[in-house]
């Protein structure tokens, strides 16, 4: 087994609150780093904060895909491999299109494998909660010395991930936001379902949308009642943002991976940076909507007052040519 020849030291300390585990210190025979490749940046922030850092001078972790890119489209290259090859550990969603040629071509064929195929969506905290869970549970498998730290540490940082979420939804009630409908990417649907916005409709990758679809989405945004189209930086961001334009809506584009938006490298960051996102976005709709409102009002009083001046101009005329007409009568 791979953590044969460490020698391992388990300080457990309680804290008096659910679960504290103390500070570990291993060193292997060798005094070499165990490797965790994860093919992500999300996956890179859970994993990271799985081992927690009693361990991150022994597990190293790294990921593969650019944090701007689409796990679908990506393209791996040789330097890949090279990773990979050096990887103790792969964490992977399990079904990224590239990763099996990638795990074949670099001949690591001993590296332990953690997958999250079949999981809830990350950018919910039930899906952040079930990664956190295989995650710890697959790192148990590779070390189950260290089986009750790996669970502390994805318990802790769910309650983290929990409390972000449940401020973001009564920012959104207290804003007076809840039930406001918008238009979204399909990836992103349910996270704002969740913070209490209503989705009227969704689209997938735009090339695979058929005139039907698209017919669809541009009727739902007829709708004034519609805020914002919701889009994913990942994917393409062009129909969405055409859309918006063409409907006067606001365009929000959200990440689902850290260190997409510049600052915002863990989960927490970029899940805070999408719930700022949503909200700006539908208060700002709402303010230029109330302030169309308010200039709709200024120009119908302003027509009122020109139709009021031009009855009186006409009213006046009337008058003068009635009084014209009886000075005449009363020379004559």
């Amino acid at each position: 087994m791979k953590c044969a020849g460490f020698r391992v030291v388990i300080c457990c300390i309680s804290a008096g609150c659910l679960l504290s585990v103390g500070f570990v210190g291993v060193v292997s025979a060798e005094g070499e780093e165990l490797v965790v490749i994860c093919t992500n940046s999300v996956l890179a922030d859970f994993a990271t904060n799985v081992i927690g850092d009693q361990f991150s001078d022994t597990l190293k972790v790294e990921f593969i895909m650019p944090a701007g890119a689409c796990p679908s489209h990506f393209d791996a290259s040789p330097s890949d491999a090279v990773m990979i090859a050096s990887a103790d550990v792969v964490i992977s969603l399990g079904w990224e299109p590239w990763l099996f040629d990638l795990l074949e071509s670099s001949g690591n064929d001993d590296v332990h494998k953690i997958s999250c195929l079949g999981l809830v969506e990350w950018n919910l905290p039930t899906g952040a909660e079930s990664h956190l869970v295989r995650i710890a549970e697959g790192m148990s498998e590779f070390l189950p010395e260290w089986e009750s730290a790996f669970e502390a540490n994805a318990f802790n940082y769910t309650a983290e991930i929990v409390n972000s979420f449940e401020a973001a939804r009564l920012r959104v009630l207290s804003e007076g936001l809840n039930g406001t409908k918008v238009i979204s990417i399909d990836w992103h649907a349910k996270f704002l379902e969740w913070l209490g916005f209503e989705v009227v409709e969704t689209y997938g990758a735009p090339e695979s949308l058929s005139t039907a679809d698209v017919l669809e989405i541009h009727d739902a945004c007829n709708d004034p009642e519609v805020a914002m189209v919701v889009d994913n930086l990942q994917s393409t961001v062009d129909f969405g943002s055409q859309l918006a334009a063409d409907y006067g809506k606001s365009h929000v584009i959200l990440s689902n991976f850290p260190g997409g938006i510049p600052g915002r490298y863990t989960y927490l960051d970029n899940i805070e940076y999408n719930f700022d996102e949503v909200v700006n976005g539908a208060v700002a709709y709402e303010m230029t909507q109330s302030e169309l409102s308010d200039l709709e009002s200024e120009i119908s009083s302003l027509e009122f007052q020109r139709l009021a001046l031009a009855s009186l101009v006409a009213v006046l005329v009337f008058l003068l040519a009635l009084f014209i007409i009886l000075a005449r009568r009363k020379r004559q």
